[in-house]
């Protein structure tokens, strides 16, 4: 986050919820506010973002089906707070780039510098938070 333009704060929040959900990035950039059941707090995967001629776009998880992910207590309140950002749309993404739009998985890879800091940072700070935690 910190080697990103201006700091982007959502860069953190991709990396902490990855970390949390085991996610791959390109499913984290389709998720969509409707993927998320805050009742019984699980997102459903169902699509991933993708880089193609004319530029990006969505289409099926890599597992070609979709799957259940359960959120963790302790990112709830990052996941409420995007969502309660994104706005009553359905269809909005749940994390997009500092311009609002949707993000190429480079994109969130380069920013993030997804392959080593943001990963090893993002899984301390989620273990961290869920040690001692009864389940």
């Amino acid at each position: 986050m910190a080697a990103s333009h201006d700091e982007y704060r959502g860069w953190g929040d991709v990396g902490v919820f990855a970390a949390c959900t085991a996610a791959r990035i390109g499913e984290i950039s389709g998720c969509r506010v409707g993927d998320i059941d805050t009742t019984q707090w699980i997102w459903t995967v169902r699509r991933q973002t993708t880089p193609a001629p004319g530029g990006l776009t969505d289409k099926g998880t890599k597992g070609k089906r979709a799957r259940k992910v359960p959120i963790v207590e302790e990112i709830r309140p990052l996941v409420a707070q995007r969502i309660l950002s994104a706005g009553p749309n359905p269809d909005a993404r749940l994390f997009t780039g500092p311009r609002g739009g949707r993000t190429s998985t480079a994109v969130l890879r380069d920013a993030t510098h997804w392959d080593t800091v943001v990963t090893s940072s993002a899984t301390n700070i989620c273990a961290a938070t869920t040690s001692g935690t009864p389940r």
